[in-house]
């Protein structure tokens, strides 16, 4: 009975290393996968080591240590001034933009669902179109027009599903936006579904009024 009880404590822990890696490989974002493989690496090598066998503490004793120097690279590249740029496309001639928001359409539309993708009628014609780079990677596409009233509205801010940590957006529109228009500037967005609402909320937009098409948002750029 004691034999069957320690076994079964065993059996656990590998289990929830089975879980915890499997769950790692659902998910999009690149750092939390990395943080629960390796909590699961972790529980797979304990379990490794109780059982006795070296090739599954060999095994996750290297994949614990790939995602540690992935993770402590990934934290490093933040911190790092270079790790975010911005780089100015034209909507109407840029083949990329074209390329990207086609391949992301079905995403896109997940946030902006009145988006239209087509590349000569759509949302983009008029505007002014950025990607927000890390590590010189184009993560993001920020699309933005300017009103007649002085306003610059954002019709798109939609980030790829592995760097949706809030920091594209953070950098956009703590830093970025300098090169898009100066202190006192008044950014007006449109939150269609919750989670755009609450992406806004996030970036410092104040709501100011919701109607049909969504709940309308305003930021005042700050000197």
């Amino acid at each position: 009975m004691e034999e069957f009880q320690v076994n079964w404590v065993f059996e656990s822990i590998g289990l929830l290393g089975s879980l915890l890696v499997a769950l790692s490989m659902t998910m999009h974002h690149i750092k939390n996968l990395r943080i629960v493989n390796l909590f699961g690496c972790l529980a797979f090598g304990v379990y490794g080591i109780l059982i006795g066998s070296f090739s599954v503490i060999v095994l996750n004793l290297f994949t614990l240590g790939a995602n540690v120097y992935h993770l402590s690279k990934y934290r490093i590249s933040q911190m790092h001034p270079g790790a975010f740029d911005i780089l100015f496309k034209d909507p109407g001639s840029d083949e990329y933009i074209r390329r990207f928001v086609l391949f992301y359409a079905k995403d896109i539309k997940r946030f902006f669902p009145s988006f239209d993708p087509d590349s000569e009628t759509g949302t983009l014609i008029g505007t002014e179109c950025c990607f927000i780079l890390r590590e010189t990677m184009p993560v993001s596409l920020v699309a933005f027009r300017r009103e007649n009233n002085g306003e610059i509205s954002v019709v798109l801010d939609y980030a790829i599903p592995s760097y949706r940590d809030f920091k594209n957006g953070k950098f956009f529109f703590e830093t970025a936006v300098s090169q898009i228009a100066g202190a006192g500037t008044v950014f007006a967005a449109v939150g269609e579904v919750p989670v755009h609402v609450s992406y806004l909320r996030k970036m410092g937009f104040r709501k100011i009024f919701d109607d049909e098409k969504g709940v309308h948002f305003r930021k005042e750029i700050k000197g």
